[in-house]
């Protein structure tokens, strides 16, 4: 595969993405996310011939940009021994983000997460993209149990701010919520 199916793939990716954060799952088809990347008919279908194929790959895209967003907004590497301060600060603007600018993608991603045929048909890369925040979380909690705690918490966390929060975000409130997800799962000090 050359470098403009890669490229092909992103921008076909990211307008599935727009597509299913700016209506939702219904509006979904080949056709919609030709128009919304500005991509000739049948270049989606070409690169993602199947509705599994273009989920998977919109779920792996979503990963992909939380990780760097993650990477981006945090402040040093992720260990046990993070100052819990400069971790809520970090997981806040995180969540800022992904609630103000990013905010079309992770209504995706729960809309994807939490629609039983979109769910049977992804539920192998859902599972790895999970397994894969898991790790990267158990790097700061020292454990798996504690990391999806976390990711449950977070997940809610969003969930809540998409469907009863403010918009703009509330940096306080949310700052709040992150810091209490912080005190409840990071492991206990000396």
């Amino acid at each position: 595969m050359n470098g403009s199916d890669l490229d092909r793939k992103t921008v076909l990716a990211d307008a599935a993405i727009e597509v299913i954060g700016g209506g939702g799952l219904r509006g979904l088809t080949h056709r919609a996310v030709e128009s919304r990347a500005g991509l000739p008919p049948g270049t989606c279908s070409h690169h993602f011939p199947t509705r599994h194929a273009l989920l998977a790959a919109v779920l792996r895209r979503i990963a992909e940009l939380d990780r760097l967003d993650i990477e981006r907004f945090s402040a040093g590497q992720l260990s046990p021994e993070m100052d819990p301060g400069v971790l809520v600060d970090s997981a806040t603007t995180t969540l800022a983000h992904w609630l103000g600018p990013a905010r079309t993608r992770s209504r995706a991603r729960l809309l994807l997460e939490l629609d039983p045929p979109s769910r049977q048909l992804t539920a192998s890369t859902v599972d790895t993209v999970a397994a894969d925040f898991i790790a990267m979380t158990s790097t700061v909690t020292g454990d798996d149990e504690r990391a999806r705690l976390v990711v449950a918490l977070i997940d809610g966390i969003v969930l809540d701010e998409l469907t009863r929060g403010t918009t703009p975000v509330d940096l306080d409130r949310l700052r709040t919520k992150v810091a209490a997800v912080v005190a409840l799962t990071l492991p206990a000090g000396p």
